[in-house]
């Protein structure tokens, strides 16, 4: 009889302890955030631009309860090799889907690539403002504006105009240039040329855009082309007039002017700066 009882409360006490163990490793898992998932991340800097390389990337675990949809996981590897990111990624950080120009030539839209706060917009571009075609998602550029302004504070008659250019806005990311958001052109699809490139998507917050829409409406827009690490914005440009270029005395003395200071990146203005713009008629 009582070797009965030992025999049960040994049975009782082993099933507690097989309880206990399954309890700990159960919270511990979930304490963890649960089994490791592969995800790629930089294993050097990537500069905004750069079009991913093996070499950039390795591969690192994240506990699943840590993975967000925007994380690109190891078994995508191949489906991001080639393609540009629109945003600088430094060293040891994860590379987002929101980092890239597309994730795939199927899955990935425009929407997708505007990041939070910011708005799409096109502009038409002919050979010159797609740079003969050669403008690619995740450059950088400068919009300059064209155009007729009334001549005032004179003795011109009235009605008078001058062509004068203006530094618009600085500093902007190009989404699109046509229809490629970056993805690796496959060896069947004809190569983009300038004359299939009548359009380019440019990334602006909603005043910037507004800029833009009215700026083309009045005049037109040119696009300069940046270093892609070259994200500074230049302060006080001034405007061009006629007299820029036929002034010998002006015209030699933008010839000689070194490059421009840049204000630092990490001033507000480094987000796509604009100067007051009188585009009254």
């Amino acid at each position: 009889m009582k070797s009965k009882a030992v025999l049960a409360a040994a049975g009782t006490a082993i099933v507690g302890l097989v309880m206990l163990f399954l309890y700990m490793d159960r919270f511990e898992e979930e304490a963890s955030g649960g089994d490791a998932v592969q995800v790629l991340i930089a294993s050097q800097d990537i500069p905004l631009g750069s079009s991913l390389a093996t070499a950039m990337v390795a591969v690192h675990e994240i506990p699943e309860a840590y993975i967000e949809d925007r994380h690109v996981l190891a078994t995508d590897h191949d489906r991001v090799m080639g393609v540009r990111v629109v945003s600088t990624v430094r060293a040891g950080e994860s590379l987002l889907w929101t980092d890239l120009a597309t994730s795939s030539d199927t899955s990935r839209d425009l929407s997708g690539l505007v990041r939070a706060g910011m708005r799409a917009i096109t502009i038409e571009a002919d050979a010159t403002a797609s740079f003969g075609g050669l403008v690619r998602a995740g450059d950088r550029v400068d919009v300059l504006v064209t155009l007729d302004r009334r001549i005032t504070g004179r003795t011109s008659a009235d009605g008078a105009v001058e062509r004068v250019t203006v530094p618009l806005l600085q500093n902007l990311l190009v989404l699109a240039a046509g229809t490629n958001m970056g993805a690796p052109v496959r060896a069947t699809t004809a190569p983009t040329g300038a004359s299939q490139i009548a359009q380019v998507t440019l990334s602006a917050t909603v005043e910037q855009a507004q800029l833009l829409a009215f700026s083309a409406q009045r005049g037109r827009l040119t696009l300069i082309m940046r270093n892609p690490e070259d994200i500074a914005v230049l302060d006080g440009l001034a405007e061009t007039t006629t007299a820029d270029i036929i002034e010998e005395e002006r015209r030699m003395e933008i010839v000689r002017r070194a490059p421009r200071s840049a204000v630092s990146p990490t001033t507000p203005a480094a987000t796509g700066a604009s100067r007051p713009v009188n585009l009254t008629p």
